[in-house]
């Protein structure tokens, strides 16, 4: 589904990829949207295991920890190419219309992640190193959507210029360093 799209491979592909017999799809699954509920379930847990691990990290900086996190990805990119991008943004452009279930599996992982980023913010606050005077929540929410919309056009441009573009905003112009935090 990453390499090609939800709507583009069939149960049965997907079963001899994995060399298991239909009938134990079904056992587990009652049909393709809720196989796909289940992948975005599982994809979100492996991503927010992820980001909490990344944002956790006491050694750095709240600050650069999101920062840290967004170039790792970057990384990740640089390495494997440019045509995978993000599974369950993938999954909302293609899908959300379509299926109920698969959009409330979406909003669920996509507002998990807001928050892992939200609570990095309001440390980073703690800390003086994002003003005060942004809401916590509403800059999470903008700089993940824009983190989304870079993976987008990283797929479409073949290139890694929006993912740079995208570190060079958020990091020099939105929440750009400060020079009187504890961490420097």
């Amino acid at each position: 589904m990453v390499a090609k799209s939800y709507h583009a491979v069939g149960i049965q592909e997907i079963l001899s990829e994995v060399d298991v017999p239909k009938g134990s799809f079904y056992h587990y699954f009652d049909s393709k949207e809720a196989f796909g509920v289940a992948i975005i379930e599982y994809y979100g847990t492996h991503l927010a295991n992820s980001m909490m691990q990344r944002l956790a990290c006491c050694e750095v900086s709240p600050r650069n920890r999101l920062k840290n996190y967004f170039l790792a990805i970057r990384g990740y990119y640089a390495k494997t190419g440019h045509g995978q991008g993000c599974l369950v943004a993938k999954l909302a452009t293609e899908v959300a219309e379509a299926s109920p279930q698969m959009r409330v599996a979406l909003k669920m992982e996509f507002d998990r992640w807001i928050e892992l980023l939200t609570v990095c913010i309001r440390e980073a606050q703690q800390a003086g190193e994002i003003p005060g005077e942004h809401n916590p929540a509403a800059l999470a929410e903008f700089i993940y959507t824009s983190w989304e919309g870079a993976l987008i056009r990283m797929q479409v441009n073949h290139d890694l210029s929006s993912i740079d573009n995208f570190l060079d905003y958020v990091f020099h112009y939105i929440i750009p360093e400060r020079s009187n935090t504890s961490y420097e």
